[in-house]
């Protein structure tokens, strides 16, 4: 049998793991052919960080909001371009794993990769931590310890 109120240390865990997903997400916001800075490896110091919230919903998206960050690498003709921003659709990463990106080829020497994510604010930085997700693994794994083992 558990300690008493050890259940409940164990939900404000899941809870706030939760909770930090559901909160409002802060993204870069550059583009390459304006700041170099932009590209791979990225250096933020001179890239705004976005709250994304306080960005409004686009005409051919009516009432969506941004709740997740974007990072795209394009290779056109032979020159790469990279842009960072807020995102309105989409799902992070490749069926929710942040670490693995859309990735497009076409013809005329075209090749494009989209990155979408929101683990934390700037996930859309040049490497993707999982932060809220591993919180909530982690207490998912401490709960049923306690739960199951009578801690």
């Amino acid at each position: 049998m558990a300690a008493p109120g050890t259940h409940n240390v164990m939900l404000l865990f899941v809870f706030f793991g939760a909770l930090s997903c559901a909160m409002a997400i802060k993204c870069w916001d550059c583009r390459s052919d304006s700041d170099p800075k932009c590209a791979d490896p990225f250096d933020n110091s001179t890239v705004p960080i976005t709250d994304c919230r306080t960005l409004g919903s686009l005409d051919h998206l009516p009432g969506v909001r941004p709740t997740m960050c974007r990072k795209i690498r394009q290779k056109v003709n032979g020159e790469w371009r990279y842009f960072r921003s807020c995102a309105y659709m989409g799902e992070p990463g490749i069926q929710g794993d942040e670490r693995f990106c859309l990735m497009r080829t076409g013809t005329y020497n075209i090749f494009m990769e989209y990155c979408t994510c929101n683990s934390k604010d700037g996930c859309n930085s040049a490497s993707s931590i999982k932060g809220s997700l591993l919180i909530g693994l982690i207490s998912t794994c401490l709960w049923g310890f306690v739960h199951f083992v009578g801690f």
